[in-house]
């Protein structure tokens, strides 16, 4: 989803906050799980006019991202924690860590749960759990604590997307920011080209204990999700389908030879998008 925030502030002058790892010189934000303030550069000793975008892996800190981005709107995209452990387990290389298995991810897996059986819980879960870190949820109460707490952060976002309905989410961004077509398109990038196993029966058994808070808040937005979609206003699958037709008119053209700067742009990966984005600073930098 960053690349597609990325590429709309490029097309419309727009500034985009970074945190410290994204950046090669200057830090704008510094932050870390337990911070409540974030640590902004201004660049006051010039014109510079404030961010207009942030679009980082960040913990989530209201106070301190209204304090960064003026009248927001708040998005975020969650994946089924089941696939998304799978796809950080080999995106980030743990499945080195375990060269003879046969199901690596498997092997992984019965570690953790081990550990999690033999210690309490607490620490296993917090390693595995995504979504109750970077959102500051509760790791500790009863499920309807908790639940109270999905539903205030539920009130707190302006929109959930969901990675399994990629396309679908990105209607629904369009119609919150009230963007054109054009500005939700996409090419697709990083597919992993080593073969992952499919998740076994033993391993959704203990993911479904190690991250059971991450679950809990994917289903719950994964429900409001649908309802969202069932009080679209217009025919959305009608929007849909024209949204899917497009976006392979244009991935179509722009991959066989139309090296047009808009094409140069829609195969950027994020990386790219955000060096870009950044040498906006160069102008303000004293």
């Amino acid at each position: 989803m960053s690349s597609v925030i990325y590429r709309y502030g490029l097309k419309n002058d727009l500034v985009a906050a970074f945190s410290p790892i994204q950046l090669e010189h200057h830090s704008l934000i510094r932050e870390d799980e337990t911070s409540e303030h974030y640590i902004i550069q201004t660049y006051n000793c010039s014109d510079f006019p404030g961010y207009n975008i942030l679009a980082s892996h960040i913990y989530y800190n209201r106070p301190a991202m209204e304090e960064l981005v003026k009248n927001a709107k708040y998005v975020t995209i969650l994946r089924s924690p089941y696939t998304h452990l799978k796809s950080d387990f080999y995106f980030t290389g743990k499945y080195l860590r375990f060269p003879n298995a046969i199901d690596p991810l498997e092997e992984f897996v019965t570690y953790r749960y081990k550990l999690f059986t033999e210690d309490s819980g607490q620490r296993e879960t917090t390693a595995i759990q995504h979504y109750i870190r970077r959102f500051r949820l509760p790791m500790s109460g009863d499920s309807k604590e908790k639940l109270l707490a999905i539903e205030q952060l539920d009130r707190e976002l302006d929109l959930v997307m969901l990675t399994e309905y990629y396309d679908e989410s990105l209607l629904l961004l369009k119609k919150l920011m009230c963007w054109d077509f054009e500005d939700i398109l996409y090419h697709k990038m990083k597919v992993h080209k080593e073969y992952q196993p499919p998740l076994t029966q033993k391993s959704i058994d203990m993911i479904t204990e190690l991250a059971a808070d991450d679950i809990q808040c994917y289903n719950y937005f994964n429900e409001t999700f649908w309802k969202r979609i069932e009080n679209y206003d217009g025919d959305f699958e009608a929007d849909l389908k024209a949204f899917r037709s497009l976006l392979d008119d244009v991935n179509n053209t722009c991959k066989y030879g139309n090296e047009t700067s808009y094409c140069e742009l829609l195969f950027d990966d994020t990386d790219s998008l955000r060096h870009k984005s950044q040498k906006k600073y160069e102008k303000w930098i004293c």
